[in-house]
C-alpha cells in the first residue's frame, strides 16, 4: 500500500473509531472524551509492540506510526473548526446575560490560572519562569464536550450550561492569545517586555474582534444576493472561518483567535434569517460533525503519543503534573469563591449558586485545544527540546488526569448536590404536561383505531401559584413567537429584514420576562413599537434636507412590519387555547390573552393610522402578502401531490420555478408616495386654496412640507413659538384641559404664540401620520400684511379660540 492510502486508511480509521465510541459511551455512563483517551492510549501502546506480518489490522497500526501532525497544521487546520463552531452553536444573547461572570471565569480566570501555575511549576520543578508561564496559558483552557454531555444526559439548569459553554469558547480565545504572547516574549526575551506585552496582547485582542466582526458582516450582507444556493452559503461559512483566521494571524498581525471567535458569533447573529430556508440547521450539523472529528482526531493522536511520553517521564515531571493540577484548581477556586461573588454585591450579575460553583470548579476539564497547543510546541524554535516535552508530558499529564479523575466523579457530584432534579415549578410543569400530553395521544389512537379510548390519566391539580402559572404562560408564548417568526422566514411570507426585526423584538421580549416577569413583557412590547433610531435619522434628514426617500422607505417598513405582526398575534391568540390554557389554567391563559388583546389593539389602532393616511398603500401591502401567503399554501399543496405520486418530479420541478419566480417578483415592495408635494398639499388647505398665482408663488417659497409621526410632540406648552402649521392629511391633537381638541385636514395651530408674542399655551401631539405645511413668523407676519383674506381669517379662527379657552378656563 502506498503511502497516499496508508494515511487515508489511518486516518478513516481514527475517525471511525472515535464516532463508534459515542454510543457506547452512552452505554458504560462515561464522556466521550475519556473514551478517546483510552483508546489512544491502547493505541499508543500497541505501537509500541512490533509490527510484523500483514493484513488490515496491522497495515492501519502501521499507518498510525506515519501520521505526523506538524505544529502547522495543528494551528490553521485544526485550531479554526474548534473556535468557529463553539461560538456557532452558543446562545449568544443568553450568553450576554450572564457575560460578567463568564468573562471573570474566561479571562481572570485565564491570567490568574497562568500566573498560579508558572509560579508553582517554576518553584517546584526548577524549570525557567517562561517555559512554565507557556504551560500555565497552554492548561488554561477548558472543553466543554464531557461536561456538557454530563449535562444533556441528567439535565442540568440552563444558566449552568450557558455559563460553562461561554467560559469554554472566551477562555480558548484569551489562553491561546495570551500563548502566542508568551511564546514572543520567549524568543525575544529583551525586545517584548511586560508593558509590550500587555500593548501587544490588548492590539491583538480589539485587532482581532475588529476583523472578526468586519469579515463575518461581509459574508452575511453577501449571503442573500446568492438567491438560495445552499450549498454556497455552507461553503462561506466555511471560508469565513479558515480566511479569517488566515489573514488575521498572518497578514494583520492581530490576534486570529479571537478573529475566528468574533466572526462565529457575528455570523451566528446575523446569518440565521439571511440563509435560505432550512440551511441553518444544516450549516449547523456540518460544523459540529467538522468539531467532533477535529476533537476526535487531536484527542486520541495526543493520548497516542502520552504511553511513549509518560514512559519517559521523570519524577520531576510528575511532580509538575501533580502540582499543575492543584494549582489552576485552587486558582479557579479564588475565582468562583473569592471574585465571583464581588459581581452580585456590585450589581454586575446576578448570584450564583454555591453548588454551581462546585460543579464549575470540578467540571475545568481539559481537552483537545490544550492538547494542541502542547503538540504544537514539538518543534517550535522559541523553545529548546527539553523544555517542549517537558511542557508536553506534563500537559498530556494533566489533561489525562481531569479526564479520568474529574470527568468520570462529576455524574455523581452534581446527583449528590442534587442538580440532576428539576426544582419542584418545573416537576409540577412537567408532570401535568405529560399528564396532558398522554392523554392528547391516547383520544388520537382512539380516534385511528375507532376504538372508545381506555382509562384516562389524571391529570394533576393545578398546584403553581398564580405568578408562576402566568410566567410559565409568558415564557411559552414567547418562545412560540419565536418559533413562528422563524416559520414566517422558511415559508417566504416575510422578508428578511422584516423576520429579523420580528426575532430581535421577540427575544427581546423573552429577555424582560426573564428579567421583569409580566411587567417586563407589558414594557417590552410597547418599546418594540417605538420609532427606531433609523426612522428618527429620516426624519431628520426630511426636516433638515427635505430628503424624503429614507422617509418613505421606513415608513413602508414599518408598516410591512405591524401588517405581519398583527398575523403573529391572531396565531399566538389562536395557540392559547389548545396548548396555554389547558397547561397553566383558565385564569392565567386569561391574563395571557389579555396581553395579547392589548398588542392587538395597539398594533391595529398603528395600522389605522397609516392606513388612514395612505389608502392605496395600505391595499397594495395587503395584497402582496396575501400573495405570499398564497404562494406559501400552493407550495405546500404541489409538495403534497409530488409526496402521493399524483405528479413527477420533473412536473414539480416545473411548479417551483414558476413558484419562485413569482415570489422574487413579490420581493419588490410597492412604493410610497408620502404627499408632500408643496401644490397639492396647499389645495388642502381652503384658506390658501383661493390665493392667486404671485401670492401662491411667494407662500410656496415660505411654506416647509413635513410630516409628524403618531405620538410626536409637535409643540410643547411653555415655549417660545417662532412657527405655525397647516394640516393638509392627518389629525392632531391639542391637549387642552378638561378636553383635548382634534384638528384634521385644513385647519391651523400654532398661530396664537405668533400673534400674542407669548408662550404656547397648550401640546399638540400628532394622532396620525400627519402632514403639514410650516410657516414661519417673519413669513406670517408678511403673508398677513400683504393678503387680507389670511389675515382675516386667521384673526377670527384665533379670537374664536381665545374665547373658547377663556370660558373653558
Amino acid at each position: 500500500m502506498n503511502d497516499t492510502a496508508l494515511a487515508v486508511f489511518g486516518v478513516a480509521g481514527l475517525v471511525g473509531l472515535a464516532g463508534l465510541l459515542v454510543p457506547l459511551s452512552k452505554r458504560v455512563m462515561l464522556p466521550h472524551t475519556v473514551l478517546l483517551a483510552a483508546l489512544g492510549g491502547a493505541l499508543g501502546f500497541a505501537l509500541v509492540l512490533p509490527l510484523e506480518g500483514t493484513g488490515p489490522v496491522v497495515d492501519f497500526l502501521r499507518a498510525l506510526t506515519g501520521i505526523q501532525v506538524s505544529s502547522e497544521v495543528l494551528i490553521y487546520v485544526f485550531l479554526p473548526p474548534l473556535l468557529f463552531s463553539g461560538g456557532l452553536t452558543i446562545d449568544v444573547r443568553r450568553l450576554l446575560d450572564e457575560i460578567a461572570p463568564v468573562l471573570v471565569l474566561a479571562v481572570v480566570a485565564v491570567g490568574l490560572t497562568t500566573v498560579a501555575v508558572g509560579l508553582a511549576v517554576s518553584a517546584a520543578v526548577g524549570h525557567g519562569l517562561i517555559v512554565c508561564l507557556i504551560l500555565g496559558a497552554i492548561v488554561a483552557t477548558t472543553d466543554t464536550a464531557a461536561v456538557l454531555g454530563v449535562f444533556r444526559d441528567i439535565g442540568v439548569p440552563r444558566r449552568l450550561s450557558i455559563i460553562v459553554e461561554g467560559e469554554s469558547l472566551l477562555n480558548d480565545a484569551a489562553a491561546i492569545a495570551l500563548f502566542v504572547l508568551l511564546l514572543d516574549m520567549a524568543m525575544q526575551p529583551e525586545a517584548v517586555g511586560v508593558l509590550d506585552g500587555v500593548r501587544l496582547f490588548a492590539v491583538g485582542l480589539l485587532g482581532g474582534i475588529a476583523v472578526g466582526f468586519v469579515a463575518a458582516r461581509a459574508v452575511t450582507l453577501l449571503i442573500p444576493l446568492l438567491r438560495g444556493a445552499r450549498l454556497t452559503e455552507i461553503t462561506l461559512s466555511l471560508t469565513l472561518a479558515y480566511v479569517t483566521f488566515i489573514v488575521a494571524d498572518i497578514y494583520l498581525g492581530v490576534s486570529g483567535i479571537i478573529a475566528v471567535v468574533t466572526a462565529a458569533m457575528t455570523f451566528a447573529i446575523d446569518a440565521r434569517t439571511k440563509l435560505s430556508p432550512g440551511t441553518w440547521e444544516i450549516l449547523r450539523a456540518i460544523w459540529r460533525q467538522l468539531d467532533f472529528w477535529a476533537s476526535s482526531l487531536i484527542f486520541v493522536l495526543a493520548a497516542m503519543v502520552a504511553p511513549a511520553a509518560l514512559a519517559g517521564a521523570t519524577q520531576a515531571d510528575m511532580l509538575a503534573i501533580s502540582v499543575t493540577f492543584f494549582a489552576a484548581g485552587f486558582a479557579r477556586a479564588v475565582i468562583l469563591f473569592g471574585l465571583m461573588p464581588l459581581l452580585s454585591l456590585s450589581n454586575l450579575s446576578s448570584p450564583v449558586d454555591r453548588r454551581y460553583k462546585v460543579v464549575l470548579l470540578w467540571g475545568a476539564i481539559r481537552g483537545a485545544v490544550t492538547i494542541a497547543l502542547a503538540l504544537s510546541l514539538r518543534d517550535h524554535i522559541a523553545l529548546a527540546p527539553e523544555e517542549s516535552r517537558f511542557i508536553l508530558v506534563v500537559a498530556v499529564g494533566f489533561v489525562l488526569a481531569t479526564l479520568f479523575v474529574n470527568a468520570p466523579t462529576l455524574r455523581p457530584l452534581m446527583r449528590v448536590l442534587r442538580l440532576d432534579l428539576l426544582d419542584p415549578r418545573e416537576r409540577k410543569i412537567r408532570d401535568r404536561v405529560v399528564a396532558l400530553s398522554r392523554r392528547r395521544v391516547d383520544e388520537r389512537v382512539a380516534d385511528l383505531i375507532g376504538a372508545a379510548p381506555g382509562e384516562r390519566e389524571a391529570i394533576p391539580e393545578q398546584s403553581l401559584g398564580a405568578r408562576d402559572r402566568l410566567e410559565v404562560a409568558l415564557a411559552a408564548t414567547c418562545a412560540r413567537e419565536i418559533e413562528l417568526c422563524l416559520a414566517y422566514l422558511r415559508r417566504g411570507q416575510v422578508d428578511r429584514e422584516i423576520a429579523e426585526t420580528m426575532l430581535f423584538h421577540a427575544q427581546h421580549i423573552a429577555e424582560a420576562i426573564r428579567e421583569g416577569g409580566i411587567e417586563g413583557y407589558a414594557s417590552a412590547w410597547v418599546s418594540n413599537h417605538q420609532m427606531t433610531w433609523r426612522f428618527q435619522v429620516a426624519l431628520w434628514l426630511h426636516r433638515r434636507w427635505r430628503l424624503t426617500g429614507p422617509l418613505a422607505a421606513e415608513i413602508a417598513s414599518r408598516f410591512d412590519l405591524l401588517l405581519v405582526k398583527a398575523h403573529l398575534i391572531r396565531d399566538l391568540l389562536a395557540y392559547q387555547p389548545s396548548q396555554i390554557r389547558p397547561l397553566v389554567g383558565a385564569d392565567a391563559a386569561q391574563t395571557m390573552e389579555d396581553l395579547l388583546h392589548a398588542r392587538e389593539r395597539a398594533l391595529a389602532d398603528a395600522i389605522e393610522a397609516l392606513e388612514i393616511q395612505y389608502p392605496d398603500y395600505a391595499k397594495a401591502l395587503r395584497a402582496r402578502y396575501a400573495e405570499r401567503v398564497r404562494l406559501n399554501l400552493e407550495a405546500s399543496e404541489y409538495r403534497e401531490q409530488r409526496a402521493q405520486s399524483i405528479i413527477s418530479d420533473e412536473v414539480f420541478e416545473d411548479l417551483e420555478t414558476d413558484l419562485r419566480r413569482r415570489a422574487e417578483a413579490l420581493e419588490r415592495r410597492p412604493t410610497l408616495e408620502l404627499g408632500l408635494r408643496l401644490q397639492e398639499m396647499l389645495r388642502r388647505v381652503p384658506m390658501l386654496a383661493g390665493l392667486d398665482e404671485a401670492h401662491l408663488l411667494q407662500l410656496s417659497n415660505a411654506l416647509t412640507p413635513a410630516i409628524a409621526p403618531p405620538g410626536e410632540r409637535i409643540i410643547r406648552a411653555g415655549t417660545r413659538g417662532d412657527r405655525m402649521y397647516f394640516i393638509t392629511t392627518g389629525r392632531v391633537s391639542v391637549e387642552l384641559s378638561p378636553t383635548p381638541v382634534a384638528l384634521g385636514p385644513g385647519d391651523f395651530f400654532g398661530e396664537m404664540a405668533l400673534l400674542n408674542d407669548a408662550p404656547r399655551n397648550a401640546d399638540v401631539v400628532a394622532a396620525l401620520y400627519t402632514n403639514l405645511l410650516v410657516l414661519r413668523r417673519t413669513d406670517l407676519h408678511r403673508l398677513m400684511r400683504e393678503v387680507p383674506e389670511v389675515r382675516a381669517a386667521i384673526k377670527r379662527i384665533a379670537s374664536e379660540r381665545e374665547l373658547a379657552n377663556a370660558g373653558a378656563g
